[in-house]
């Protein structure tokens, strides 16, 4: 099994093509992102960090898809998503908390807060599109920032590891 991470898919957005410009239609984006869905094999996992799919005429057919692939997916919830879309979810995926802990690491759409993670190794988490906090304790897993592709765990584990020694585990912050 293989864990991966990404967030902000915008699958049905109709104006996407125009924040993504290697998609000449809201169609490329949609067909491209299934692909990377069918490219994952059996029990692997994919935390899809919020912005996932827009009412419309992707929706069902994006659904449809993705029951009949061999992936799971575990889906935050963003600021583009509502709960009322997702009530008929199929098998193969599931809806998790928007604040939820895994491996040590708190999963989120937007960044949390520096006082909320408790001794955690960071944050994983997306909606800032093409941004990136300059700070070792953020890990933005946004499709845009990383190359078009899900990230693997292994990355983002890496990534926290990398932290020098020196750097505390947990966050400590200065009220003017």
């Amino acid at each position: 099994m293989q864990v991966f991470f990404t967030s902000d898919l915008h699958i049905g957005h109709n104006a996407i093509n125009k924040y993504r410009p290697q998609f000449a239609t809201a169609l490329e984006n949609h067909q491209y992102m299934l692909e990377l869905f069918a490219s994952l094999k059996k029990r692997n996992i994919v935390y899809v960090l919020g912005d996932f799919l827009f009412h419309g005429e992707y929706y069902q057919p994006t659904l449809d898809a993705i029951s009949k692939m061999h992936c799971n997916v575990k889906l935050l919830l963003g600021n583009h998503d509502s709960l009322y879309l997702y009530r008929d979810l199929p098998h193969n995926i599931e809806l998790q908390l928007p604040f939820y802990s895994y491996k040590q690491m708190w999963l989120s759409h937007c960044p949390i807060h520096p006082h909320e993670m408790r001794n955690r190794l960071g944050n994983v988490h997306g909606h800032m599109h093409l941004e990136t906090l300059n700070d070792p304790f953020y890990f933005n897993a946004n499709i845009d920032v990383n190359d078009y592709q899900f990230v693997p765990l292994e990355t983002i584990k890496q990534f926290f590891a990398s932290r020098t020694q020196s750097e505390p585990n947990s966050r400590t912050i200065i009220n003017p």
